[in-house]
């Protein structure tokens, strides 16, 4: 079997697989909730983190036959998504690894396989390279944003008078908190690593766009229109789009 024809195989059982999760998570299926019962997780997880992160790496496995290096970073984090899962199980001693553990093993067989292909491309960027640049040009907004959001990252752990605020009048779930902070540490690890990583800073300024896009919207659902709308997510959406157009866009 050619590389390409293994990594079109592995691709799409990984990509069934993670469309499956995020099916099962997003519908609050009997499976999930018995394991996050049984392993002490939030249910309010179910749909995020834990569901969404299942649909967005089918999406990036999807996108990854065109954008290797989309591929390459939805594989990476099935990886460290499977890695967390097994420590949960450790966590409150639950040796019954099979799902966690198979979902690592297909994780990490995804992405030397795709690791592979990529290699063998002559852009990681495939069929967007002649549109977005590889590498951050100029460098320095990127190195703004990714400072930005380590300092909201380091607001969020602990929320400030403003954050708190601004999490309960968009109605997010208390459960949730933890999770934010997180969010904002992966986007400050993926944009550093992008000034070297070619296209990971594109990607995670395109991620950004997209969260800041949900942020405006769940602002003005709850009505709540006012600095939190304005100031924080409007305002950060733009700084995003502002990185991704001036640093990325050819």
């Amino acid at each position: 079997m050619t590389m390409t024809a293994t990594y079109l195989a592995l691709t799409f059982v990984a990509s069934v697989a993670a469309l499956g999760g995020a099916v099962l998570n997003l519908t609050g299926h009997r499976i999930p909730v018995t394991e996050a019962q049984r392993l002490s997780v939030p249910l309010e997880w179910l749909s995020f983190p834990i569901g969404v992160s299942y649909a967005l790496g089918f999406l990036g496995l999807l996108v990854g036959v065109a954008v290797p290096a989309v591929g390459i970073v939805a594989a990476a984090g099935f990886v460290a998504f499977f890695v967390l899962a097994i420590g949960a199980h450790l966590r409150v001693g639950d040796r019954s690894l099979g799902r966690a553990g198979a979902g690592l093993a297909l994780a990490v067989a995804t992405l030397v396989v795709t690791g592979m292909y990529a290699a063998g491309q002559d852009d990681l960027g495939g069929a967007v390279s002649a549109y977005v640049s590889d590498l951050p040009d100029p460098w320095w907004p990127v190195v703004l944003l990714a400072v930005i959001q380590i300092g909201d990252a380091v607001m969020c752990f602990k929320p400030v008078g403003f954050i708190a605020r601004c999490f309960t009048d968009v109605g997010l779930p208390r459960a949730l908190w933890p999770v934010m902070p997180w969010v904002k540490v992966a986007a400050t690890v993926g944009l550093v690593a992008g000034l070297w990583v070619p296209y990971v800073g594109a990607l995670t300024s395109a991620a950004l766009i997209v969260y800041f896009v949900c942020a405006v919207a769940a602002h003005i659902q709850a009505r709540d229109i006012g600095r939190n709308l304005f100031l924080n997510a409007t305002l950060s959406l733009v700084l995003c789009m502002a990185v991704f157009v001036f640093c990325f866009l050819r």
